[in-house]
């Protein structure tokens, strides 16, 4: 996928009020224990000065706290509904993360008229470039946290897409096991001229190369392999009221073998009965297009 493309899609991922929660909460957490454990921006050396109690070193730390709580509250809840910024591109967003840093800085600075910063220099407070160099710093201690929460969501997203396409596909095997497992596939070449037969329940996959399609079947008890000279569609089209369903441009499975899916190195794959270490790819417009299929059938 292109970066045009990529920028020009939804930004859904804090569109629940639980979602913004998790990225609220985290950017606070974060913001919090960054900068008590790394002490940057000078921190370190207030810490150090003794004009600085205790009790200011706490509340200056409670008060980054609650200026990322406070601020992306408001901005999560208040401000994207008012302006209309729900249904966005992630382009778009990104404009907005950068306003949301500037309103961290913005209350930031309202907050230092009640709990002063470290040293009680008030007079810096006030200065343009202090201010600048402020937004600028919580912009980067943000940017964690919001990758982190997308990051986050993403990955649960995909395993409830996973979980999800296995239990219908669990649902399609036992609606079809008993009725089309003992039929017989006839295979044909490109000339229509018979090439094998396999029971339906003995085929595991087809994998297409060109002009060429491999079937794959147990035979007993061991993987087989027969090639033959014709399109992967072709064999489709023929197979069409079998639950053998197309997963990635180059192959079609046996949905009765699969045993379910898996996620590896941000791909995700399909796994088949009686053998762990055979798999084919699960391209994401088969994946949906697989599970739109299989629901429509189980509801017939």
């Amino acid at each position: 996928m292109k970066i045009y493309q990529f920028l020009n899609q939804p930004f859904h991922y804090f569109n629940t009020p639980t979602r913004k929660w998790a990225y609220i909460v985290a950017s606070a957490i974060f913001a919090y224990l960054f900068l008590i454990l790394f002490q940057p921006y000078g921190i370190h050396e207030e810490m150090e000065n003794p004009i600085n109690t205790p009790l200011s070193k706490f509340l200056f730390f409670l008060s980054i706290a609650f200026t990322a709580i406070l601020g992306l509250s408001i901005s999560q809840f208040l401000l994207r509904p008012a302006l209309n910024f729900n249904d966005v591109t992630i382009k778009k967003y990104l404009f907005w993360f950068l306003f949301e840093a500037f309103l961290l800085t913005v209350i930031s600075f309202g907050l230092s008229f009640i709990i002063p910063d470290l040293g009680n220099d008030f007079e810096q407070e006030m200065d343009v470039w202090f201010q600048l160099n402020n937004y600028f710093r919580a912009l980067v201690i943000l940017l964690f946290p919001f990758i982190g929460s997308i990051i986050f969501i993403v990955i649960k997203e995909l395993k409830i897409e996973v979980n999800d396409l296995t239990s219908k596909m669990i649902a399609y095997q036992r609606k079809f096991k008993n009725t089309d497992e003992s039929k017989m596939i006839e295979f044909k070449d490109e000339n229509g001229q018979l090439e094998i037969t396999i029971p339906l329940k003995q085929l595991i996959f087809l994998e297409a190369n060109n002009q060429y399609v491999m079937i794959y079947f147990w035979k007993d008890s061991t993987v087989r392999k027969h090639i033959i000279r014709n399109r992967l569609k072709n064999l489709l089209a023929e197979t069409k009221h079998l639950p053998i369903k197309q997963c990635h441009r180059s192959f079609a499975v046996n949905i009765l073998q699969l045993e379910h899916v898996i996620r590896s190195n941000n791909k995700e794959f399909v796994l088949f009965k009686g053998n762990d270490e055979l798999k084919v790819p699960l391209s994401k417009s088969f994946s949906e297009e697989m599970k739109q299929e299989i629901l429509e059938t189980n509801l017939r």
